[in-house]
């Protein structure tokens, strides 16, 4: 139950030395008001005791005396105030005599005039007292009171702004305002600065161009978090942590919205580990890097590919990489699309040197000057140099016999160009550009918005194949299976394991123009309860095949992209070198040696969610999601971003990376249906770490919809894989749909797409 209290409200008072930073950075502050909120918590009985007594002699707390104390001590024509918290300290000490009732006192100090855009600064803190004794043999024992402070916090309150934000075209045409309140709470107070704070908020909003508040809002929390007061690391003091309210008074007519969000650091693990500006040191001691990295001629995939590998047998350590993306050529129009992306090295050599390597990779990998701007083979721009300004030599000094004439970094014209920042946004969205001290995300957001956007991802099939162009919202691409098994529950045949046969099957399937965009080869069925074949009678069942496909005469299916359908390494090795250039995993990864392989194959994997094997997945133990508050949806959310973690740290690139929650596998009727229907959640909730990553969905022909729909044979399903194919192209977050019969799946997407995007 509350304490009673004793409360004093809006105490004005007049400090003629000022306090703390003026609002124009004065030396020494001019005098200004303050408006104080004290709150006296008392002891159990105080207010019981007084009441009895109802007299001014029985009261435990004098509200008129301890406000003329304050007030005389505050405003004490001679008395100078280093800080707030100096101030209130001190007041504190009136109300917590001795021998008063009150055992708390919580202070909100509030500074009106101390910021221009803003309304007020508040500070807060509860104060307590503790009763020290002193003993001496000489004199009698004394008392001495100490005090403790507790819950300190800053808000800026009311910062007044003015930004491009919105999603519709109307609403980008001119600026709104935006009214923000940022609450501050268990930071350094000693380095504490909130005219600088509020500076910091108002200068990053007033330059950002976002479609949402929630964008706005994230990506602003993430750049305070930058500053060096917000990211102290002690483990053995509490964290740093903020508050942020946004209120868009204009937004509708006869309300005003707003979002709140609280944060810590650890909410943004995710990008902070990468893109601290403050310290580019790694812990080997290397300087951290950027490179763009870009590809417009031959086999744009493999040429990115071999930089790469080429950089990292030179000593570069590589940490991180973005998604690749197509883009049209910028400056010099007429020229084939580039494949652009972004990569985070870690080095020892300077950055004259660096440059040296990355000209002779590019020479390595086969490029040849054209004319500035033109085009390339490979392409390797040293994009951030830690955080430090590079300038050596002049634009258009005369190269050497590595192609070094002068160097500029970061590059002047970077914040026009959105085939690096975007590259960029998904491995540093908060690094701060050196010299313009704007963030990647803001600089981003700054450039035209348009839909669809002028960059898309790809899947990087590499040759034969070409990469996959993927969509905003996203049109999915086909994937048709086929099973070269026996026993498989759908189309299983004792005949499709026999390579001549399976790759006359195959080849009926390109005969006319409506072929798939992708072909999933399976040796194995993984079917519940199936009985898995031998190692080696696997591997009789793909490989040749596989290499029968990559020698048809048939042009198109010598160039499909084949993803290999296994968990085993052994098989998925041979598979990519008998030419499959895609990796199709059931089970994420997780048996020996399949995450070294994918890596080393450096090739699109897809890594499904999934538990235990064909025997034991379908069990009431392995099926239950009970320990995640939000179910399966959650569950499959957590389990595939360990998934995607182990990945990473295998050395398997980013942009190599699909996802599939994995229908049917480890899940009841009604979870695949609750997976399904909230599929956006596994996307949209907040930190997710599967954003930015392709997503397949392979409910074709399975269990739980022949039970919606009564059909006991699979063949039978085609009505419900329909519906379900639908429902996955109307929500614009699946890219692919893994299918049986790819030609209705064609169909089925036409016509969601043409009904979603009208």
């Amino acid at each position: 139950m509350p304490s009673d209290s004793v409360n004093l409200q809006s105490l004005s008072i007049h400090l003629r030395q000022g306090l703390g930073p003026s609002a124009f950075n004065l030396d020494p502050p001019p005098p200004c008001p303050i408006l104080l909120n004290i709150s006296m918590i008392l002891k159990d009985e105080s207010i019981v005791n007084t009441a009895e007594g109802d007299s001014m002699s029985g009261l435990g707390v004098n509200y008129s005396s301890v406000s003329k104390d304050i007030y005389g001590l505050a405003s004490c024509p001679g008395r100078k105030w280093n800080s707030s918290w100096e101030l209130m300290e001190e007041l504190s000490k009136f109300p917590l005599g001795i021998e008063s009732d009150v055992k708390k006192v919580k202070i909100e100090c509030i500074l009106p005039k101390s910021l221009l855009h803003a309304d007020s600064t508040i500070y807060k803190a509860i104060y307590s007292k503790s009763i020290k004794t002193d003993t001496n043999t000489k004199q009698e024992q004394g008392q001495s009171m100490l005090l403790q402070m507790e819950n300190q916090q800053c808000e800026i309150s009311n910062i007044k702004t003015e930004c491009i934000i919105g999603l519709h075209p109307h609403e980008r045409t001119e600026k709104q305002r935006l009214e923000i309140d940022v609450e501050v709470n268990d930071v350094n107070w000693d380095r504490w600065n909130h005219k600088e704070f509020a500076d910091e908020v108002y200068d990053y909003v007033t330059a950002s161009s976002y479609g949402t508040i929630e964008s706005l809002i994230h990506a602003l929390g993430a750049h305070l978090f930058q500053l060096p007061i917000l990211s102290h690391s002690d483990e053995h003091a509490e964290q740093p942590s903020i508050s942020i309210t946004i209120r868009k008074p204009s937004a509708i007519p006869y309300a005003i919205p707003s979002i709140t969000i609280h944060r810590t650091k650890v909410d943004y693990s995710t990008s902070t580990s990468t893109s601290s500006s403050t310290n580019d040191q790694g812990i080997t001691g290397k300087t951290r890097v950027f490179i763009a990295v870009g590809s417009n001629i031959g086999d744009r995939i493999g040429h990115i590919n071999k930089a790469i590998r080429e950089l990292q047998e030179n000593g570069c350590e590589l940490a991180n990489t973005s998604r690749l993306y197509e883009s049209e050529p910028m400056y010099v129009e007429d020229q084939d699309r580039f494949i652009n992306g972004a990569i985070e090295l870690y080095t020892f050599l300077e950055p004259l040197e660096l440059l040296r390597l990355l000209k002779r990779t590019e020479k390595s990998v086969g490029r040849t000057k054209t004319f500035t701007n033109g085009p390339r083979v490979i392409d390797l721009d040293l994009v951030f140099y830690g955080d430090e300004l590079v300038k050596i030599g002049e634009r258009g000094d005369e190269p050497d016999e590595d192609g070094v004439g002068w160097l500029e970094c970061p590059h002047r014209s970077l914040g026009e160009r959105e085939f690096v920042l975007r590259p960029l946004a998904d491995i540093a969205p908060n690094f701060v550009h050196p010299s313009i001290r704007q963030t990647i995300n803001q600089l981003l957001s700054k450039l035209p918005q348009t839909i669809p956007p002028p960059l898309q991802p790809i899947i990087p099939f590499s040759a034969p194949s070409k990469p996959l162009r993927l969509s905003t919202p996203s049109i999915p691409h086909v994937m048709a299976i086929f099973n070269a098994t026996p026993d498989s529950f759908s189309d299983g045949d004792p005949a499709r394991t026999d390579s001549a046969y399976a790759i006359k099957s195959i080849e009926e399937l390109f005969e006319d123009d409506d072929y798939p965009d992708i072909l999933d080869i399976g040796g194995m069925s993984t079917r519940p309860n199936s009985e898995p074949c031998s190692e080696e009678e696997e591997i009789n069942r793909v490989i040749p095949l596989l290499k029968a496909i990559r020698q048809s005469t048939n042009l198109r299916l010598r160039e499909i992209p084949i993803s290999i359908d296994t968990y085993r390494s052994a098989v998925a090795k041979l598979a990519i070198e008998a030419g499959a250039n895609c990796i199709n995993d059931v089970r994420g990864g997780s048996e020996p040696g399949m995450l070294e392989v994918m890596s080393e194959s450096n090739v699109p994997v897809i890594l499904m969610h999934s538990r235990g094997d064909s025997k034991t997945m379908n069990s009431k133990e392995l099926t239950d999601y009970s320990k995640y508050q939000g179910g399966v949806v959650k569950g499959v959310r957590i389990e595939l971003e360990e998934t995607i973690e182990k990945a990473l740290k295998a050395g398997i690139k980013k942009w190599n990376i699909i996802l599939d929650p994995g229908l049917g596998f480890a899940k009841s009727y009604n979870d695949n249906l609750l997976l399904l229907k909230n599929l956006p959640l596994l996307f949209e909730e907040r930190q997710s770490k599967l954003k930015g990553y392709p997503m397949l969905v392979g409910g074709s022909r399975k269990g739980f919809i022949g039970k919606t729909i009564n059909k006991e044979n699979p063949k039978e399903r085609s009505f419900g894989d329909s519906a379900l194919n639908s429902w996955c192209t109307q929500i614009g977050l699946i890219d692919i749909l893994r299918v049986h019969n790819h030609k209705e799946t064609r169909d089925t997407i036409k016509m969601s797409v043409a009904i979603r995007d009208a």
